[in-house]
């Protein structure tokens, strides 16, 4: 015979406000006292699900939040809209959680006291923190009532590493959307970060100029033949489980040498051909000690030549660390991927939420459209450095000297061009120094030292003060959407009017600014862009001064002829390991030139400070995700 006990319990003490009733009742009490104080509960009854009795609790805050209030449990019951004994297992649930506090008071006709503790907004926002952390994404957007604000502010909040299921998960925020992450196209810095975690190149080539094996374990330059040859390791596979061979390779070079971004690095490459599986032989008609370096570039990563094709899908096949799992306007998911070649990564998932700061922090900096007045300010507050902080910051982990600079072009591909004595005049008008001197003063400010040279390691280029000289009433002023170039480009419009003369900020997407480079059709006065140099170093400075477009079309046709002979010259002599030793002399003439001002070295502090500890800073400002890890 089964026996119902629950049942029998309850059936018991259901029954003894009746019996002691009978009794006299002396020490009687009601029903509601009993089941405030003399029931038991049982913790199956407190299994509520918290958006549930977040429900609840939005019914009892009509009461008031933060008095005393005094209440019957049946009346609680009325305001829940539920039994007297459901309330009860409710507000003990509420009062466990810290949301509310419940005084019982024993006795006839006596009312108990309430104190709601919090008030709606607090208790919504820590359920879903809660749930952030465990990963329910969408679970916390549901409690916020899809508040995107609010739930970026948590995303901020929360950011960092975390165990979840005994896998490590990693958590940021990011300010702008990634564009379609493929080698091929031009990329921002964030961008290209990106893209080392998920893509490999042939080989890899650290700060020094030194190669390592990535893809191809061993290599081997002839010199008599003009010919780099590959050894790839046996086995290598893509992400969509597709192998890499020879011909993946030659495939891929194929597609990539008939590219416009491609053909001027690539003229003197011939032929790319795959003898055997596992071995790729390029052909050159020239010298070229530093080619390796070229094919170390995030442009060269390897990926499958269909690829290239395919200008749309967000969803891109690689063969690095990470794998992308979403991509959309909103975030980005990678995972680890567990046929990488070397070794994996420590971090299983990264999640990076695309948030609008100026949406979280009214009070950030509001960009209009392409030619109106924008007014600026800005949240953050940090200072101009000293030259002499520079060995202080380069050896901080979490805070760098950026390997690059931030530089006005004098555009000789304007529809008025600047001529050299009007160039060396706004040279010596608009330096670093008057500069930063302004910036001082505003709201905004950037962390960054003065420039006299493209990058902090070359010797400074000191030119005298220019005479005053007549100048166009009107100067316009390209930049493209990134905060700092931004900010410079209205200092120097503030200079500018203090001359007498009117200008104008025009904005542009860095891929539109590129492009009318491209094109040539970039025609205002002056432009002000950047580099910033990748993990591979020596190459990369090579390469802003070979392809970048901006420069070579605002120097003009002369001085591109110029630059390109010599840098083609440094490639066929110059070991690798020299290559910044051989370019400095070049972008030293540019300067002295007035072809362009250097104006800042930005100082990278790492985005996520405080949020991953104990994390090397990359060259892009990102954090090595790979290499995360946690003992908890």
């Amino acid at each position: 015979m089964i026996i119902n006990i629950s049942y029998l319990v309850l059936h018991k003490f259901a029954t003894i406000p009746k019996q002691l009733d009978h009794q006299g009742g002396q020490s009687a009490r009601s029903c509601e006292e009993l089941n405030c104080l003399s029931l038991p509960f049982n913790p199956e009854d407190l299994r509520v699900s918290d958006l549930t009795l977040l429900r609840y609790y939005t019914r009892l805050t009509v009461l008031g939040v933060g008095q005393e209030i005094k209440v019957s449990l049946t009346q609680v019951a009325e305001y829940l809209f539920t039994s007297p004994r459901h309330a009860r297992n409710l507000v003990a649930k509420m009062q466990q959680q810290g949301w509310l506090k419940w005084q019982p008071k024993v006795g006839r006709n006596q009312r108990s006291i309430l104190r709601l503790n919090l008030d709606l907004d607090t208790i919504k926002q820590m359920l879903a923190k809660e749930q952030i952390l465990a990963g329910k994404y969408e679970k916390a957007l549901t409690i916020l009532d899809n508040d995107e604000v609010v739930f970026g502010r948590l995303l901020q909040s929360t950011s960092g590493a975390s165990i979840r299921e005994g896998r490590l998960h990693i958590q940021l925020t990011y300010k702008r959307p990634f564009e379609r992450l493929v080698p091929h196209q031009i990329q921002r810095s964030s961008e290209r970060f990106l893209l080392r975690q998920i893509y490999c190149c042939l080989i890899q080539c650290d700060e020094q100029g030194r190669f390592h094996p990535e893809l191809a374990h061993h290599w081997e330059y002839d010199a008599q033949h003009f010919q780099w040859v590959f050894y790839l390791r046996p086995g290598l596979a893509f992400h969509d489980g597709s192998p890499i061979d020879a011909n993946t390779i030659v495939s891929l070079f194929a597609k990539l040498s008939s590219l416009e971004e491609y053909k001027k690095e690539l003229a003197h490459l011939v032929d790319v051909s795959a003898p055997q599986p596992q071995k790729v032989v390029f052909s050159l008609n020239q010298s070229d000690l530093g080619f390796a370096g070229l094919l170390s570039g995030v442009k060269y990563s390897i990926q499958p030549a269909s690829q290239v094709n395919n200008a749309y899908s967000p969803m891109v096949t690689g063969c690095g660390p990470f794998q992308v799992q979403d991509h959309s306007p909103h975030k980005l998911i990678l995972s680890a991927f567990d046929q990488f070649y070397g070794c994996r990564a420590l971090t299983d998932h990264v999640t990076i939420w695309i948030l609008n700061e100026d949406e979280l922090y009214p009070q950030g900096m509001h960009i209009k459209q392409k030619n109106q007045q924008q007014n600026i300010s800005c949240h953050h507050d940090v200072e101009l450095s000293n030259v002499e902080e520079l060995a202080i910051i380069t050896s901080n982990q979490s805070s760098r000297v950026e390997d690059g600079c931030m530089f006005i072009l004098f555009n000789q591909g304007a529809h008025s061009p600047l001529n050299e004595n009007q160039k060396r005049y706004l040279a010596t008008e608009i330096s670093g120094e008057k500069l930063e001197h302004y910036l001082a003063q505003q709201p905004t400010k950037f962390d960054a030292v003065v420039a006299s040279n493209l990058l902090p390691v070359w010797q400074p280029v000191v030119r005298p003060p220019a005479p005053k000289t007549n100048l166009p009433n009107q100067i316009s002023i390209a930049v493209y959407d990134y905060t700092v170039l931004i900010h410079c480009a209205f200092g120097v419009k503030h200079i500018l009017e203090e001359m007498g003369l009117t200008a104008a900020v025009n904005i542009y997407s860095y891929r539109e600014l590129n492009f009318l480079a491209q094109q040539g059709k970039l025609y205002e006065t002056i432009v002000i862009t950047n580099i910033n140099l990748d993990d591979n170093r020596h190459f990369s400075a090579f390469s802003h001064l070979f392809g970048n477009p901006m420069l070579h079309h605002c120097i003009g046709p002369a001085e591109s002829q110029w630059l390109l002979k010599a840098l083609i010259d440094i490639r066929s002599t110059t070991p690798l390991t020299h290559y910044l030793i051989a370019l400095e002399p070049l972008a030293s003439s540019l300067i002295n030139e007035y072809c362009l001002v250097p104006l800042f070295h930005h100082k990278q502090t790492l985005r996520f400070q405080g949020v991953l500890k104990d994390v090397a800073l990359t060259n892009w400002g990102w954090p090595d995700i790979k290499n995360v890890w946690s003992i908890d």
